[in-house]
């Protein structure tokens, strides 16, 4: 992956500064601003991947951001239910011992959260993380919400570059450092947490153009009633 093209393609656009600023501006709107924000990464991976010389989106098209994010959102949530499950049982099994009344069984249950449990949790995200970024992208590939569930194939997607999966999921890890960096200097986020997406995107979207190499993809009209 070409990273220094990711962190500096912001900056090749006339219109960066109005682009990230809007971005800045929806971290203040709730739920709806940041599916937006997601939005907005993931419309530059599809930029990326289309080969759009300028990929930094534009805010022309609010209701695409928020569809795309409320998707990503979606997809995220719905690989991630094993792993919520298990976090909840983690925070109940204490209120559990402490039901009984008993110290003992608040320890036992202490003890089994955090040497099964705990390792449990760890290790089933460190294999959802790639899936999500798979689905994710199969769901930009496709257009189709439907195609990002379509577990066989997205596991079939991540088993064929393991590594190359879990170099992006660093990667995002990397933005979201940089992210939450802006938070050192409060009006920092304003930059930092829009221009990480759209480094993000950028990375994403290189990711699909990989894909794409291994097996074309045909992308439909963007803007069809056919993705939902």
């Amino acid at each position: 992956m070409d990273l220094g093209k990711a962190f500096s393609y912001p900056f090749d656009d006339d219109q960066w500064v109005t682009s990230i600023l809007i971005c800045g501006v929806l971290i203040f709107v709730p739920i709806v601003g940041w599916l937006m924000i997601g939005g907005y990464a993931l419309e530059a991976a599809r930029n990326v991947a289309s080969g759009n010389p300028r990929p930094l989106p534009k805010w022309e098209n609010y209701g695409e951001k928020l569809r795309l994010g409320f998707n990503g959102f979606l997809i995220a949530i719905v690989y991630a239910i094993p792993i919520i499950i298990l976090s909840v049982l983690m925070a109940c099994f204490p209120m559990f011992g402490a039901a009984t009344g008993s110290e003992e069984a608040v320890g036992m249950m202490m003890l089994l959260v955090f040497f099964c449990l705990f390792p449990l949790i760890f290790i089933i995200s460190l294999a959802i993380q790639p899936l999500i970024l798979a689905a994710t992208a199969r769901y930009l590939q496709t257009n189709s919400l439907g195609a990002a569930f379509q577990v066989s194939d997205v596991v079939a997607m991540v088993r064929g570059d393991l590594g190359g999966w879990f170099i992006l999921w660093l990667l995002q890890i990397l933005c979201s450092l940089v992210a939450q960096a802006g938070g050192v200097v409060i009006i920092g986020i304003f930059f930092t947490i829009p221009y990480a997406q759209a480094v993000f995107g950028h990375l994403l979207g290189q990711k699909l153009i990989q894909l794409q190499g291994q097996a074309p993809v045909a992308y439909n009209d963007p803007y069809s009633p056919q993705q939902y």
